[in-house]
């Protein structure tokens, strides 16, 4: 009897064990839109403690958003169970089809998840809502050769969100510029209005050999008008979109979307042998000039000059611009001051300069020759090396020679005399040279003080406009709907007007959730009350959200915050 009765214990236990132990992965959708986000729900019966699992294995192809948890406390007739949640809002970065691997979580994993990616069409119509591709203009470049990357966006919904960006890691093996601002058109395909928008890019890569071109990662959202709630709809359109819309599947108006552009791959040529170890410049066309080209200025011994020399090269950033040599020359003093580098953009990609300010100053009369400067680089149109020649210029400087002046003392003074001559004639281009860089030291002292004033001038004038801007053009409804959602006590009002109100309020900050609000307010009291709204959300235990408290939390907040005004806000809409 009692030995049956163990048995049966021991059944009971072990089959209870297997319940708590159980850990299962699942989605919200299948299959997924190209571009847009799902949830992937990791449950564990049972309390996990400080243990996480492990979602490392999920950013190989796809994007993580935000990772939310959820906690459900159940007796029912005694029996007790204990559910935990993790929701992880995520988007595809492949086509057609992706899987979800196994998730580990402490000894246990969960099955994979084929996903499919379906490229969602226009209603009636075989054109897909968006689609992202991208070329280059040559796959066997040169190291350090400017090759233009150009990312073409096709969409037919009203597509906000910022600029597209490239890993952090990129500019490891590559010097990326934006060429220009986002040209917009448009076309019809199978009678449907589409929206291209390209974007160009000069890439340079750092070394030779198989290289890949980085990924490039467009996120944004667009107006789903199928679950367009005209109240929300009209509160959020001036600003930047909402991402309440799909943690858990929610019905909102605001879809967020995340399209990759995959890279390239490009076969890196070395530096050539016949550039025969010169700094390496590939370019088109380079030519070098100075601003002496109409009229060389007057010299006197002992006086400065200035010159200012200009090196220009095409397809080149301007970190891979050399650094000029000035060949010495006796009675010449050479002063080359600090470059000063720019890139503009061009059809054909970036042309850089670089603007040296030279100083010489003669050091007695006579005939003088300023020599030449040389700049070797490699034209990747005939493959041949070139030289960019700044040819030498034949200056007189007005003074007596050299040679002269020690014939003249030796012939006609004592030899105390001639030292004192001598002595005399070194002080003269002393105090000539001493009084021409207190001048410049004068003038130096004087730029500063304007500067200074200018920039007070203008931190005050931004400061009154900024301030007038907060108290005119901050709309009130923001701060209105927050109040009344929080006297209504609907959650979901609530914690969709605490995002349009931050937004509003940090216009420069990337706010997606609760815990970034939490986050940019620093306040760990409101980041717990976040905590609860969010939980109570996705598990309807409303009865553990202290409203009263948030109410008041909120209320002292609005009254402390001062509304600012983004500068250069983020790409708002990619076309008008």
């Amino acid at each position: 009897m009692f030995k049956n009765a163990a048995i049966f214990l021991t059944c009971m236990m072990i089959a209870f064990s297997a319940q708590a132990a159980n850990f299962i992965a699942k989605v919200n959708r299948n299959p997924v839109p190209l571009g847009e986000t799902f949830v992937l729900t990791l449950q564990y019966d049972g309390n996990p403690g400080n243990s996480e699992p492990d979602l490392s294995p999920l950013h190989k192809d796809f994007t993580i958003y935000s990772v939310g948890r959820d906690y459900q406390h159940r007796s029912i007739n005694g029996v007790v169970s204990n559910t935990y949640q993790w929701n992880v809002v995520m988007a595809p970065k492949v086509a057609d089809r992706a899987i979800i691997p196994a998730i580990m979580f402490k000894d246990l994993s969960s099955r994979p998840i084929e996903l499919k990616i379906a490229a969602e069409t226009v209603a009636g119509s075989n054109t897909p809502k968006f689609s992202i591709g991208r070329s280059i203009t040559k796959h066997n470049p040169f190291v350090q050769e400017q090759l233009i990357y150009t990312l073409v966006l096709k969409t037919t919904e009203e597509v906000r969100g910022n600029m597209p960006q490239f890993p952090e890691n990129a500019n490891t093996d590559w010097v990326i510029k934006q060429i220009d601002n986002p040209v917009v058109s448009s076309e019809i395909d199978n009678g449907i209005e589409t929206r291209k928008i390209e974007i160009r890019y000069a890439m340079f890569p750092q070394k030779s050999g198989k290289l890949q071109t980085p990924e490039l990662t467009f996120n944004g959202y667009y107006i789903d008008k199928n679950k367009l709630d005209n109240r929300y709809f009209s509160s959020v359109f001036g600003g930047f979109a909402s991402d309440v819309f799909g943690r858990m599947g929610m019905d909102q108006s605001m879809q967020r979307i995340n399209l990759t552009a995959k890279p390239i791959e490009v076969d890196v040529r070395p530096i050539p042998a016949i550039n025969n170890g010169d700094w390496w410049l590939p370019s088109t066309k380079v030519e070098i000039n100075s601003d002496w080209q109409d009229k060389i200025p007057a010299f006197k011994a002992g006086e400065a000059v200035n010159r200012k020399i200009t090196l220009m090269a095409a397809g080149v950033a301007d970190t891979q611009l050399p650094k000029l040599r000035f060949k010495e020359q006796s009675g010449l003093k050479q002063y080359p001051e600090k470059p000063e580098y720019a890139s503009i953009a061009v059809d054909n990609g970036i042309i850089s300069s670089m603007t040296i300010n030279v100083v010489y100053i003669p050091e007695h009369g006579g005939q003088m020759t300023l020599p030449e400067i040389v700049v070797p680089w490699y034209n990747i149109t005939t493959n041949q090396m070139e030289k960019a020649i700044l040819p030498a210029v034949k200056i007189m400087v007005d003074g007596k020679p050299a040679s002269e002046t020690i014939t003249d003392n030796f012939a006609t003074t004592p030899e105390k005399a001639e030292n004192k001559d001598i002595t005399t004639s070194e002080s003269k281009n002393y105090l000539s040279l001493k009084f021409i860089l207190s001048i410049v030291a004068l003038a130096f002292a004087t730029g500063l003080g304007v500067s200074w004033l200018i920039l007070r001038y203008n931190n005050l004038s931004s400061a009154q406009i900024s301030a007038k801007t907060s108290k005119d053009d901050l709309q009130p409804s923001s701060k209105h709907n927050l109040k009344k959602a929080l006297q209504d006590g609907n959650l979901k009002n609530i914690r969709n007007e605490i995002l349009l109100w931050a937004r509003q309020i940090y216009p420069d900050e990337t706010i997606r959730n609760l815990e970034d609000v939490a986050h940019v307010l620093d306040s760990e009291e409101l980041g717990k009350q976040f905590r609860q709204l969010d939980s109570a959300l996705y598990s309807d235990q409303s009865g553990k959200v202290d409203i009263p408290q948030l109410s008041k939390l909120m209320t002292n907040l609005m009254k402390k915050q001062k509304a600012k005004k983004s500068d250069s806000p983020l790409l708002p809409r990619l076309y008008k």
